[in-house]
């Protein structure tokens, strides 16, 4: 079968200055500010037709969402206008998006938004997840996970030095890992390894049949927030080219970048 290495954006939160509510000109009410504003950058309203207002969390008091429970929602907190406006796209959320992006015709160009958000906004990510899909590679999360435990491999960060093996954590059944994780989900840089096709070829997988055509799928997830989700978004915003994703990949590499013992 064909090697094949996607990569993508899979979540995704997008912070504006709560300042920027002031640019918004006067509206009919039916749809606050904030939401507005978000509206002006991701044309959420005219490609969802279902909204509805709630709860925010992580100390956003208000959220307007778009969609139902799988739409993008906007979340702010008129307490703390210092935390912005946030703008988050869960992994669904996202694919849906972009789903309803193609079927009205509208190009969604990752890049650009995120370059309009830095340079027209004075916004910023405060996460992205990257992803990358390696199907048919003929390895598995188990056989990463045994290499590891036998020191046949390890892990670099981003100064060059070895993740300690109290970093990682393996999850699956007695005989056979299926996720490994490296790192803190508190911290802003998290690593998830993980077995796709098993997770996909359950009845309610949304790529069952994918899952089911390929030999194996392994998913590498690099998870980055608050800090980091910043840097990389000044990245993106300053690049001279659309093809961003190969320097995503860069970013994921350079803080987690699987190596062979030299004594094997």
């Amino acid at each position: 079968m064909k090697q094949t290495a996607n990569i993508k954006i899979d979540q995704l939160r997008l912070n504006i200055p709560y300042e920027y509510v002031n640019r918004v000109e006067c509206n009919n009410g039916e749809i606050p500010n904030e939401a507005i504003l978000a509206d002006k950058l991701l044309h959420l309203n005219w490609l969802f037709h279902e909204t509805s207002a709630g709860k925010g969390h992580n100390g956003y008091t208000t959220s307007y969402n778009f969609g139902s429970d799988t739409g993008v929602s906007v979340m702010w907190n008129q307490a703390r206008k210092d935390m912005g406006i946030l703008i988050e796209f869960t992994a669904s959320g996202k694919a849906l998006y972009e789903s309803l992006a193609e079927m009205h015709g509208l190009k969604v160009d990752w890049y650009q938004i995120i370059k309009k958000l830095y340079q027209e906004y004075d916004g910023h990510l405060s996460r992205i997840d990257i992803a990358t899909d390696l199907m048919n590679y003929g390895f598995s999360v188990n056989d990463i996970s045994l290499r590891l435990k036998d020191q046949k491999s390890y892990f670099l960060n981003a100064q060059g030095n070895k993740i300690s093996s109290n970093r990682f954590k393996i999850v699956g059944t007695t005989n056979e890992a299926q996720t490994l994780y490296v790192g803190s989900r508190k911290s802003d840089a998290f690593l998830r390894i993980y077995d796709k096709k098993i997770e996909q070829s359950r009845p309610d997988g949304l790529y069952r049949t994918l899952a089911c055509e390929c030999a194996d799928w392994v998913r590498v997830e690099g998870e980055c927030k608050h800090r980091l989700a910043k840097e990389i978004g000044t990245l993106i915003s300053g690049l001279n080219t659309d093809n961003i994703y190969p320097y995503l990949v860069g970013c994921v590499l350079e803080r987690w970048s699987l190596v062979d013992s030299l004594e094997e």
